[in-house]
C-alpha cells in the first residue's frame, strides 16, 4: 500500500464520522500534497470501508430495524409503537432529501470549490454546531417524522465541501432536542443509505468507464478504512458522554483560518 493510499484511508476513516467534513479533507489532501484526484476504484474502496465500519458497529440496531420492517410488511400493519420500525422509517425519510438533491448535483457536475471556500464553510458550520449544541434544550431521545425530514435537509448541505455530513446532521438533531450521543448515533445510522448510494454510484461509474476493480488490491484499503472507522465511531460516542462538540469547533475554525490565510 502506497503512502498516498494509506493517507486516504486514514483521512476517510477519521473524517467521515467526525463533524469536520471528509470530502473537504480528501480534496485538501490532494491539493496540499499534490496528489492526483482520487480515482474511482479507490473511491469505491474508501466508501465501502466506512460503510462496513458503521454497519459492523450498529449491527444489533440494524438487525432489530430489519426484523421490525419485515414483520410490519408481512403483517400488512405498520407497528407504529415499535421503536425499531419507527427508527427505520425515520432514516428513510431523512435520506430522501439527499437523494433528490444529490441527483441534481450529480447532473450539474458537482459543486465547485476552492481552499478559501472550504475554509469559510468550515468556520461557519463549525460555529453553528457549537452554538446549537451549547443552547440546545435536551427534550427527548427519539426522532419524529418531521424532525427526520429536517435532519435530512441539513444532511443534503454536505454536498458543499467543508460543511460535513455528520456535522450538519448532528447540528439539526441537537436543534431538535436530541442529546449529543443520540444525535450522533442517528447521524451515523443515516450515513448507511447515503454511503451505500455513493458506493453503488461510484461502482457504476467505474464499470461504465471500464475501470477494473481489483478487489485483491482494494481489499487492504477497505479493511484499514473500516478498522479506523470503527475506532473513531466508538471513540466519539464515548467522548460525547462527558464532553461537548467544542473541540471540533476549535479545530474547524483553526483549519478554516489556516486555509484563508495560507492558501
Amino acid at each position: 500500500m502506497s503512502l498516498h493510499i494509506f493517507l486516504l484511508c486514514l483521512v476517510q476513516g477519521i473524517s467521515e464520522f467526525l463533524p469536520v467534513s471528509s470530502s473537504a479533507h480528501l480534496l485538501l489532501l490532494s491539493d496540499l500534497f499534490r496528489y492526483p484526484t482520487t480515482s474511482l476504484e479507490w473511491e469505491v474502496a474508501l466508501h465501502f470501508g466506512t460503510l462496513a465500519a458503521v454497519i459492523l458497529y450498529f449491527y444489533k440496531d440494524l438487525w432489530s430495524m430489519t426484523r421490525a420492517v419485515f414483520f410490519g410488511i408481512v403483517n400488512l400493519n405498520a407497528p407504529s409503537s415499535d421503536i425499531h420500525y419507527l427508527k427505520a422509517s425515520h432514516l428513510v425519510l431523512a435520506t430522501i432529501p439527499a437523494v433528490i438533491i444529490g441527483y441534481f448535483v450529480k447532473k450539474t457536475g458537482g459543486v465547485m470549490y476552492s481552499p478559501h471556500f472550504i475554509g469559510i464553510m468550515s468556520i461557519i458550520f463549525g460555529l453553528l454546531l457549537y452554538f446549537v449544541d451549547k443552547f440546545s434544550k435536551h427534550s427527548e431521545d427519539n426522532v419524529t417524522s418531521l424532525k427526520a425530514v429536517g435532519i435530512g435537509l441539513m444532511q443534503a448541505l454536505a454536498f458543499i465541501p467543508g460543511v460535513s455530513r455528520s456535522g450538519s446532521c448532528i447540528t439539526a438533531a441537537r436543534a431538535f432536542g436530541l442529546n449529543r450521543v443520540e444525535a450522533t448515533k442517528f447521524a451515523f445510522l443515516l450515513s448507511i443509505p447515503t454511503v451505500m448510494g455513493a458506493v453503488i454510484l461510484t461502482t457504476y461509474d467505474a464499470i461504465k468507464e471500464n475501470i477494473p476493480l481489483d478487489f485483491m488490491a482494494l481489499g487492504p484499503a477497505v479493511l484499514l478504512t473500516a478498522v479506523i472507522g470503527l475506532c473513531v465511531i466508538h471513540g466519539i460516542l464515548t467522548f460525547l458522554q462527558r464532553h461537548s462538540f467544542g473541540i471540533f469547533t476549535i479545530y474547524r475554525v483553526i483549519l478554516g483560518a489556516t486555509l484563508l490565510l495560507c492558501l
